[in-house]
């Protein structure tokens, strides 16, 4: 009994690990495409430009979350349509990612 109880406090541990490393791994990228979210180094959603409306830092209640450790650098991207039209991402630098991603919405629209 005490060998199945290790067992499964080791596979508890394990499993807190994996979702502490993906959690710490949460990374974003501007392409000149898409708004680009990385976790363990694998691209798990990409925000086409063009179906982005806002980019602020107010906050949402209904959202779709892709943040790490630092909520205090949250980001709240609205897209024009879908099911949760609002994103929230906690990029390292937010003032500089709001920047660099609403120029790329502009070079995108303007085709530039």
């Amino acid at each position: 009994m005490s060998g199945l109880l290790i067992l499964q406090a080791m596979l508890v541990g394990a499993l807190g690990v994996l979702i502490g490393a993906a959690v710490g791994t949460v990374r974003y990228r501007v392409t000149r495409e898409a708004l680009e979210v990385a976790v363990l180094w694998m691209v798990v959603r990409r925000i086409p430009l063009l179906e982005i409306e806002e980019v602020h830092r107010r906050g949402a209640f209904w959202r779709e979350s892709w943040s790490g450790p630092r909520f205090w650098n949250a980001v709240t991207i609205r897209r024009r349509r879908g099911l949760f039209r609002n994103l929230i991402i906690t990029p390292d630098d937010p003032d500089r990612f709001m920047e660099r991603l609403t120029r790329a919405i502009e070079a995108r629209l303007t085709g530039f």
